[in-house]
């Protein structure tokens, strides 16, 4: 692609993925997904965190759904596009200081842009949007400050920190290669004071999600610690390879293999100084999920951080090595950028080879909320009590305009979800009767349950399972003692 030769005939190319990005939003029809309707929910009530993550990605919402004065999908996933158009301009920024290039700077603009991890995370929320976006800034700070001391960089550096992990606690990704690329490469070291400058602001920028986790037993951090699941040493190998796969589809094909390349040119150390800089900066932290994968188990987003300095470091790679490679790349997945986006709108005729929807489990979560409502109507229920959080998700969302209480179930142990920490339903105060929205057969010890009726969806997310719901007192589901 010879027209991706300067800056400005990038930033041409992000603004038009961004505008096509936006009118297909306008037409999608995929239901909020249940970490969307979370995130909207917690948007309802501002603070500085939640139960599994900060509360970066609950401002926002709030932001964008009060702009448009609406909650429809369209306006609670509004952000993500923009957000990622200004990560790629901003990555554009730093690859053009880090690898002093506008022909470098182009193309990790267009391929960021463009990479299915990004075209993916455009059409459905996630708080890697955000921390990408910071991450990136982060980059653009550190990238002037390696150059010169600078007060103004060092605020920058600082509040792009505080505010990614007010994100993503895995901001801190970003402070751990750069004390290791300081330790290694001279050129990568930031004048002391200016590292304290940016430490202080981060910290100061953090503290109150800190305080609020303190005053709420921990519950973001125990629940980033349950996520790693450790419980001795396994070695999953297979998980570990999984992982790795996953990677040519975050990122691309082209782009994952130019950073195994850039691996192997590290290992046998043939690569430059820019490209061993950029390795320090990226592949600890894939280094890092592949051990977690052999641990236990790995999300494919879990190193998305690394790819902000990956891009740059596989686009200078094959910039030097293949410009034509990096070209079928981007030809590849600007194809992915163009489709998604477009399956989203026709995603209910979309089947699969077993006759299934392609992306059924975005689809079909109102269809159930709102038969759960009609029950709950019919029985005249003082609130509908729910067990799976996508269920629970779904119902705050779909029912928000409804007067019904929605409660989760009491359980006796530390909250497995932000549902169970705030809603959980209390039989002493509200004694029923209830409707429970159960995956299971339910019995009381004093009294059998009344099974008003049973939906077994045949096609969208809970196609083919069974939802069993009861009229029942509150007191059958209080906790023993």
């Amino acid at each position: 692609m010879t027209f991706i030769r300067r800056p400005h005939a990038a930033l041409a190319f992000i603004g038009l993925v961004t505008l096509y990005r936006v009118i297909m939003l306008a037409f999608d029809h995929t239901d909020l997904y249940v970490d969307e309707a979370q995130y909207w929910l917690w948007a309802q009530n501002l603070d500085w965190g939640y139960y599994s993550k900060p509360p970066m990605i609950a401002w926002v919402i709030n932001a964008t759904t009060a702009l448009g004065a609406s909650d429809s999908t369209f306006w609670v996933r509004l952000s993500s596009p923009l957000f990622h158009m200004a990560t790629a301009i901003t990555l554009m920024a730093a690859a053009r200081r880090l690898a002093k290039d506008d022909l470098v700077a182009a193309w990790v603009g267009v391929t960021y842009i463009t990479i299915p991890g990004v075209t993916l995370s455009a059409v459905f929320l996630s708080t890697d949007t955000f921390l990408l976006f910071f991450y990136a800034l982060a980059l653009f700070a550190y990238s002037r400050l390696i150059e010169k001391r600078s007060v103004k960089h060092a605020l920058l550096l600082g509040l792009a920190i505080g505010l990614g992990v007010l994100s993503k606690y895995a901001m801190l990704y970003f402070a751990g290669t750069a004390l290791i690329a300081a330790l290694v490469l001279p050129q990568a070291r930031i004048a002391i004071r200016d590292s304290l400058i940016a430490a202080f602001v981060a910290v100061v920028v953090v503290s109150p999600n800190l305080w609020w986790n303190h005053t709420h037993g921990d519950v973001t951090f125990r629940h980033t610690s349950q996520n790693a699941d450790w419980n001795g040493l396994h070695f999953k190998f297979g998980t570990a390879a999984e992982f790795l796969g996953s990677q040519f589809g975050v990122v691309g094909p082209v782009i994952f293999a130019a950073l195994l390349w850039a691996l192997y040119r590290r290992i046998l150390r043939q690569d430059g100084r820019l490209e061993t800089h950029l390795f320090i900066l990226s592949w600890p932290i894939i280094g890092v999920i592949i051990f977690q994968a052999l641990m236990s188990d790995a999300n494919a987003n879990w190193a998305a951080t690394a790819y902000i300095a990956g891009i740059l470091l596989a686009v200078v790679l094959l910039l030097k090595k293949s410009e034509k490679t990096l070209e079928v790349s981007l030809w590849i997945n600007t194809a992915a950028a163009i489709l998604l986006p477009i399956a989203t709108v026709f995603v209910v005729q979309i089947v699969d080879l077993s006759h299934s929807r392609l992306m059924q489990r975005y689809v079909g979560r109102d269809e159930v909320s709102r038969e759960i409502a009609r029950v709950a109507d019919s029985e005249q229920v003082t609130a509908i009590v729910g067990e799976d959080r996508n269920i629970m998700a779904d119902l705050f969302y779909t029912l928000r305009d409804s007067s019904m209480p929605i409660k989760a179930r009491p359980t006796g142990r530390f909250p497995d979800n932000y549902y169970q920490q705030e809603f959980t339903l209390d039989p002493a105060r509200d004694p029923g009767p209830v409707l429970l929205v159960t995956r299971n057969k339910q019995t009381c010890a004093n009294d059998e349950p009344n099974l008003v009726e049973t939906l077994t969806p045949e096609s969208g997310f809970m196609a083919g399972r069974s939802l069993y719901f009861y009229r029942i007192e509150a007191g059958c589901l209080a906790v023993k003692p």
